[in-house]
């Protein structure tokens, strides 16, 4: 089953996020991807993530910096705790712009005890130990502090580390994930993704399902579902006005998607919200 309560927010409502994640509390994270770029953090202990088919081991003082729409995931140590920073392209536009078409070849990098302990006290200041998901964040002031605080972290992470270029599939998988992520809400399918970029339908099915390790149908409901979750959980709309809203065909496929995916049906799903509240 896939845990989407983790990443469904900064996937498409934030533009920033941040929490506090310990072995006590949240001790894992499934494998899932976002639009945002990640930055996690190790204040003790150690954490366990996989990034692609890669995996490893960070440990007190250092981070890791994950790129829009890689899979990752990760877990806890004993008695450790991390802090977790997603956030927008437009918040790092001049290193967004240096990394294009290009990922880190270690992603792993330390933080300057000096610039930890200001990232870890600055967070703190402006939200305490509490999870937040920001569609755009004010004041205006606080805005340009964070953008500042960004801006050291990929600073420090650009100095510790070597770009290459992506090859040829992952481009085309990246490529095939963004159609996605702008036109999910449409019926849309494969064949109009391979004739807008140029290839082969079959060719274009096996490099993305080798890439992501996931099918070009079901990469596509989990954007559907994600984006029905965060209706489910925020508003008060109709099942039947969410499941269309998020490219759904019919309600039968709408409940199926999400018994697979959460163990619930939507409305399920909704009063698991109204009794928490």
């Amino acid at each position: 089953m896939t845990d989407f309560s983790h990443h469904t927010s900064d996937t498409f409502n934030s533009d920033f996020s941040t929490a506090l994640y310990n072995s006590t509390s949240s001790s894992t994270n499934s494998q899932h991807f976002h639009k945002n770029f990640e930055i996690i953090a190790v204040c003790k202990g150690e954490l366990y993530c996989s990034v692609g088919d890669r995996k490893y081991t960070l440990s007190e003082g250092q981070a890791i910096f994950i790129c829009p729409f890689q899979l990752h995931g990760f877990s806890l140590g004993t008695a450790s705790e991390i802090r977790r920073i997603t956030f927008h392209e437009h918040l790092i536009l001049t290193v967004y712009r240096s990394l294009e078409n290009r990922v880190p070849k270690n992603p792993v990098f330390y933080l300057s005890p000096d610039l930890f302990e200001f990232t870890m006290t600055r967070l703190s200041a402006f939200w305490g130990n509490e999870s937040v998901a920001l569609s755009r964040i004010t004041p205006y002031e606080t805005r340009v502090q964070i953008k500042g605080i960004l801006y050291l972290l990929c600073g420090e992470f650009l100095q510790s580390t070597e770009l290459t270029e992506l090859n040829r599939s992952s481009k085309i998988a990246i490529a095939v994930v963004e159609y996605i992520s702008k036109n999910f809400q449409k019926n849309i399918s494969l064949s109009e993704v391979a004739k807008q970029q140029g290839y082969n339908t079959q060719y274009i099915s096996r490099v993305f399902n080798s890439t992501m390790g996931s099918s070009f149908k079901k990469m596509l409901n989990q954007f559907r579902l994600e984006y029905a979750y965060a209706m489910l959980q925020d508003t008060d709309l109709s099942i039947s006005h969410i499941c269309f809203e998020s490219g759904f065909q019919s309600i039968r496929s709408f409940n199926q998607e999400c018994k697979n995916a959460f163990g619930k049906t939507p409305k399920e799903l909704r009063q698991s919200r109204i009794n928490s509240i």
